[in-house]
């Protein structure tokens, strides 16, 4: 019953023509403005799902915040580069993370590439290659238990600590610590593309080639300002504790974070001072997204707590009330 709900075209929902418009649009201005790939292909085919069925219609509802993310990121390579030129911040964050976290007149990310281990690489390659798929996961989980109000919140933290991460790239540019090693102090260079780093350890480790593939089609060279790699799991970690049918989920998250918070200092591409923006810019947003289903909330909890009374039942009442107010 499950797959056909999925797999079988609706004959009764009404369709509808902006969501495949939208998708549709999105494929001619990259064709236009250039660079056209076969990712953006898919991604504006995605708004084909609104027409196939209810659940398909309902996924692409749910999920499009993290759809529209990755084209927002996408697209800013046609402005990034004349956007920050002159602009970028290169020794004045490595002087301050020293004069803060300095380990014997080293930065923490110079004393651990000094020390590095086989296994370190390995973790922390790893964390850094699934930090997004934690965070789906998480999403996925939310959307077939049907917990799609706590899904609606979580989507949009996403959109919203993005698009607040990637302002903070336009307005104050800082190169990255695996930068100031390669290149010096010098005036920040137009003409490189993002690198891998240390974590380019862990393919040389299994001989793969993930992270050279996956900083090639990157532009935020200059992004290091917060990180966003440390906000990604911390909003995991409150989602889970906020639902309780991902309470086993709550031990392996906050370690997850933690190992996150360790790989983006350990592999050259955050100082400590970066880890500490993240967590920051992730506790600004879920401020944000929690401030605004407040009202919701207290809204659902009313309703529930009012429908029992009405048919005469009043025990049902504090609990209903109490999960309403939870999301």
């Amino acid at each position: 019953m499950l797959a056909r709900e999925w797999l079988l075209p609706s004959r009764t929902m009404k369709r509808r023509i902006l969501p495949p418009a939208i998708g549709f649009a999105y494929i001619a201005v990259i064709a236009v403005l250039g660079g056209l790939r076969s990712d953006h292909v898919l991604i504006g085919l995605l708004g084909l799902l609104d027409l196939y069925n209810e659940k398909t219609r309902l996924f692409l509802a749910q999920f499009f915040p993290f759809i529209a993310t990755g084209a927002i990121f996408d697209s800013m390579r046609y402005v990034y580069w004349p956007a920050i030129d002159g602009r970028v911040h290169v020794a004045g964050p490595y002087l301050l993370e020293r004069d803060w976290f300095g380990i014997g007149g080293q930065t923490p990310n110079e004393w651990l590439d000094a020390h590095h281990t086989a296994g370190l690489d390995l973790a922390c390659g790893f964390a850094y290659l699934v930090y997004v798929g934690e965070y789906l996961a998480v999403a996925f989980l939310l959307f077939f238990r049907r917990r799609l109000d706590a899904l609606r919140t979580f989507a949009l933290c996403f959109l919203v600590v993005n698009l607040l991460g990637f302002a903070t790239y336009f307005i104050y540019p800082v190169a990255p610590p695996w930068y100031v090693t390669q290149y010096g102090f010098g005036p920040a260079r137009m003409d490189i593309q993002p690198a891998a780093a240390a974590a380019s350890r862990f393919d040389q480790l299994l001989g793969t080639h993930f992270f050279e593939e996956m900083y090639g089609r990157g532009v935020d060279v200059y992004g290091a300002f917060p990180s966003l790699h440390v906000a990604y799991p911390l909003i995991a970690v409150w989602m889970v504790f906020r639902t309780r049918e991902l309470r086993w989920a709550r031990a392996p998250a906050i370690l997850f974070f933690l190992l996150v918070c360790l790989s983006a200092v350990y592999l050259q591409h955050h100082y400590v001072i970066d880890v500490l923006l993240g967590i920051g810019y992730a506790g600004v947003t879920m401020a944000l997204l929690a401030w605004w289903r407040m009202p919701t909330s207290r809204k659902a909890a009313r309703a529930s707590s009012a429908q029992p009374a009405a048919s005469g039942s009043s025990c049902a009442a504090p609990s209903v009330a109490r999960r309403s107010a939870f999301e």
